[in-house]
C-alpha cells in the first residue's frame, strides 16, 4: 500500500506535523482546514476539508476553523 501524502506544514509556525496530528504540537493550531458548522435541527452539518488559504467553506459558506482560529 502506497504511503500517505505527507501533510502540510502548520500555517500558524511552519512546523512540519506527524500524519497523525490534528493539531500542531509547537503552537497548537489545527492542521486541517474543515468547515466549521456544526450539526443542528435545521442543518445537516458540514466537515468538507478546505483548501488552507480558505476563509470560508467552499461547499456551504460557512467560516472554516482556520478563520476562527485567527489563522486566516
Amino acid at each position: 500500500m502506497a504511503d500517505q501524502k505527507e501533510k502540510d506544514p502548520c500555517v500558524r509556525c511552519g512546523h512540519q506535523p506527524e500524519k497523525s496530528d490534528r493539531h500542531c504540537v509547537r503552537c497548537g493550531a489545527p492542521l486541517v482546514n474543515r468547515c466549521s458548522k456544526k450539526k443542528s435541527p435545521l442543518h445537516k452539518g458540514c466537515s468538507k476539508v478546505n483548501r488552507q488559504d480558505a476563509a470560508y467553506c467552499a461547499d456551504c459558506g460557512a467560516p472554516t476553523v482556520f478563520r476562527e482560529s485567527g489563522l486566516l
